[in-house]
């Protein structure tokens, strides 16, 4: 298995749930409050094609015309998203068959995607999930009733735990967790969905100005996760409001380079943010054994952002003029190449960089599958291999990294 002499684990791919089969997971005391879709099968073709429609309910009220369950489906094309409006140049029905084959239309279930793995010579994937259902959005659902909103989180992990069993030797969950921040419930269904379900990392939610990530309310949180030993994940679209790319929103009727530019900047900027903010407000420090990841942002912007917060966080340095506070105990290089990981793509132009300034045991590498902008699948790990970069950085940045991230959930 893998590619040649190298072992692969993609650290971030994304699971799809284009037709929402987790609703039906949603356990009987909720089953009336569930979200609604309605499955509509198209007229031609020998794949039978279908889709879902968003229905109004408690979850979402009043969805646009445009919205669907599963985030971008085959009849909204690249036109619109569970986000807002994009122009493209093709429609989504015509795009994914070309870039994703028999796995598009197979709803990138887990046959299709094991398929995919053995073709394009990935042994192992992380499976994140997107945006938590897509348009469905529960994990970033505001104002409903929390015990509501967990309901929803366990059915969701309920049924990636069923698609991951088509391979668990090959396929790993991730645990996704509300908005609303119930430290409680955070715990409760965190403690389930590693010890349980097995779960190998938690995405964490997105922080507020009321609760932020240093809060001592999250500390036990942050000592299950060391407790568990399992790692806490960032993803570029989450950090706290307002987004950094907020400027460029509501996409509706703008630009194709407006569009761009809110993906180009958000994605990394939030990642920069809760690194940033998670050494210097002293989470690492206080949590030494807890593993962090910053997912798909790109790996090129780690050594400039690193050197500018040590600089800004030692008092020897030129900044320190500026810093009234205790100084940290480590330099925040120090507690990142400790406890931190960062997710690459591979045909980004600065990872030979990252790996000359020392950054080669602190890199993963994804796919991003099966996004419409992730890379196309068959040049994912084609364009890693081919970057100037030694044997043995490619070794850790495709298995020894990311199997010192998860840990035995992933590789025992």
């Amino acid at each position: 298995m893998g590619h040649g002499k190298f072992k692969v684990i993609d650290a971030d791919s994304h699971l799809q749930d284009a037709l929402s089969h987790w609703v039906d997971y949603v356990e009987p005391e909720y089953w009336d409050r569930r979200p609604r879709i309605r499955v509509v099968e198209e007229e031609g073709g020998e794949w039978g094609l279908h889709h879902a429609e968003l229905l109004p309910c408690e979850l979402n009220p009043n969805p646009p015309a445009y919205q669907v369950a599963g985030g971008m489906t085959r009849t909204q094309g690249l036109t619109k998203d569970s986000g807002g409006s994009r122009r493209g140049r093709e429609e989504m029905r015509d795009y994914m068959p070309k870039k994703y084959g028999e796995a598009y239309y197979a709803d990138f279930d887990a046959q299709s995607r094991i398929k995919d793995m053995d073709k394009y010579g990935w042994d192992k994937m992380v499976c994140i999930p997107t945006a938590s259902t897509g348009s469905l959005g529960w994990s970033r659902a505001e104002g409903r009733e929390q015990a509501y909103l967990w309901a929803l989180a366990r059915a969701w992990h309920n049924w990636c735990r069923d698609f991951c069993d088509a391979d668990p030797q090959r396929l790993y969950m991730v645990a996704d967790m509300p908005n609303q921040h119930d430290i409680e419930g955070m715990v409760t269904e965190s403690q389930r969905a590693v010890g349980k379900l097995n779960a190998v990392t938690v995405m964490m939610p997105k922080s507020t100005k009321e609760r932020p990530w240093e809060s001592e309310e999250y500390d036990p949180f942050y000592n299950l996760a060391q407790e568990l030993d399992f790692p806490v994940s960032f993803h570029g679209v989450l950090s706290r409001d307002p987004h950094t790319a907020s400027r460029y929103q509501p996409r509706a009727s703008v630009p194709g380079q407006q569009v761009a530019m809110d993906h180009a900047i958000g994605f990394p900027f939030e990642n920069m943010i809760s690194l940033a903010h998670i050494i210097y407000m002293g989470v690492l420090e206080r949590f030494p054994n807890m593993r962090v990841s910053f997912l798909e942002g790109n790996a090129g912007w780690l050594p400039w952002w690193i050197g500018r917060l040590d600089d800004h966080a030692m008092g020897t340095r030129r900044q320190g003029i500026w810093y009234d506070a205790p100084l940290l105990p480590l330099a925040p290089s120090d507690y990142f190449r400790r406890q931190g990981f960062v997710a690459c793509d591979g045909d980004e132009w600065a990872l030979s960089s990252v790996i000359e300034q020392g950054w080669g045991s602190n890199v993963v590498w994804n796919t991003d599958y099966p996004h419409p902008d992730a890379p196309d699948p068959d040049d994912a790990l084609q364009d890693f291999l081919k970057q100037p970069i030694s044997d043995e950085a490619k070794e850790k940045i495709l298995w020894d990294n990311p199997a010192r991230l998860y840990g035995d959930r992933l590789v025992a």
